[in-house]
């Protein structure tokens, strides 16, 4: 199950958690924005409001892999260590497969985690030794010059060091958020690219992993 791009918005996604509950589902995947720079309610952190999406998604009673996005401070980190779903620079094994996370994303709108292309690139490289199967990749940014990474204007605004980890390590899946208007299904090489879209529209993914790689876009 992939949730992504919440943006604050609990009481709608409140809603979308109730029709989750619909389906039979083994991992709870969330690639970031779980608060909004520009949309936090008076008296709340963006923390705290991170810790009650938290608590929604631990209540499905399954295991949940996490990153940051851009608009979540760096705080999220030690509250995602806290709840132990916290995948960003780090390798976790579900089921015979691995999960490598990065979270955050550069953008022209100062918001609070933005890491540098050689930070991704450098930390994704050094995860790679701890990775001895098939394994998933977990990002907010996607990689670069696809169909999601693409805004309304046609621009690719994604990672190009996403991109080049791809390529050379072939995940299995690459699972992204970020660019709300780019939600989709796609291909890099024999990696499949999937982003269920926004979640407070009331979007969220399935995906099914066989033989093959199946991705489901759903709406509440």
């Amino acid at each position: 199950m992939v949730v992504a791009d919440i943006h604050g918005e609990f009481e709608k996604f409140s809603k979308i958690v109730d029709k989750i509950k619909e389906h039979d589902f083994d991992l709870v995947i969330c690639p970031g924005d779980f608060t909004d720079v520009f949309n936090t309610p008076e008296g709340y952190s963006q923390v705290d409001i991170t810790e009650l999406i938290l608590q929604k998604l631990l209540s499905f009673g399954k295991p949940v892999f996490c990153v940051p996005g851009n608009h979540d401070p760096y705080d999220t980190l030690d509250l995602l260590d806290e709840y132990n779903v916290n995948i960003h620079g780090r390798v976790k094994k579900l089921k015979g497969l691995e999960f490598v996370g990065f979270g955050g994303a550069a953008t022209p709108f100062n918001t609070k985690f933005e890491p540098t292309e050689e930070e991704i690139k450098e930390t994704l490289e050094k995860r790679v030794n701890d990775i001895k199967g098939k394994f998933i990749l977990v990002t907010h940014n996607p990689p670069f010059g696809t169909n999601l990474d693409k805004t309304e204007t046609g621009e690719h605004v994604g990672s190009k060091s996403i991109r080049g980890f791809i390529e050379k390590n072939k995940p299995l899946l690459a699972i992204s958020a970020h660019i709300h208007e780019a939600g989709g299904i796609d291909k890099l090489g024999e990696t499949t690219l999937f982003y269920p879209g926004v979640a407070y529209e009331g979007y969220y993914g399935l995906v099914e992993v066989g033989k093959e790689i199946k991705c489901e876009i759903k709406k509440f």
